[in-house]
């Protein structure tokens, strides 16, 4: 058996049923968790990228996973093409998005990248990261996901956020 390694993955979700996807991609994930779940609430936010599209849906979620990370890519992949994912192209609407953040204290360039490189530039994964983790460590940066949210929030304004509390297309 592999250590056991926490994991951070975020999901998104801009076309309907935004909840519906969000809780069928946690399904998935939680069919893989080795224990130790954690999940923040879930966020709408504006979209990032081409005009035209809706509010995401946002969230991060963390687990102890036994695997490898190029093993736990290849499952994000395949379950957001199991969930229904369409290739729209770079940044675009999407059905389900399942994005690996850390993998432990991993660092690694290639597939996977680890630390994901978006994350110090996303306030969508950061404010949800930070509602679960806010002291967790960043293995690249040697600084809390806290610090990485309060140093983005000075260099740009903050997004509007609203938590949603029930089930919402």
């Amino acid at each position: 058996m592999d250590s056991l390694e926490r994991v951070f993955v975020a999901l998104g979700s801009n076309l309907p049923d935004r909840s519906k996807h969000l809780n069928e991609g946690r399904e998935m994930l939680r069919k893989i968790a080795a224990g130790g779940w954690l999940e923040s609430p879930i966020y709408e936010t504006p979209p990032v990228g081409p005009a035209g599209q809706g509010p995401y849906f946002n969230q991060v979620v963390s687990f102890w996973y036994s695997g490898t990370s190029t093993r736990l890519l290849h499952y994000l992949k395949g379950a957001e093409f199991v969930l229904g994912r369409k290739p729209r192209g770079h940044w675009n609407s999407r059905e389900i998005d399942l994005d690996l953040l850390y993998f432990g204290k991993e660092v690694h360039q290639g597939r996977p990248n680890l630390p994901h490189p978006q994350i110090v530039n996303r306030q969508f994964v950061l404010v949800p990261l930070n509602d679960i983790a806010p002291e967790w460590e960043d293995p690249q940066l040697g600084i809390k996901v806290k610090e990485i949210l309060s140093n983005l929030l000075q260099k740009e304004e903050k997004i509007p956020f609203r938590v949603i509390t029930s089930e919402e297309p």
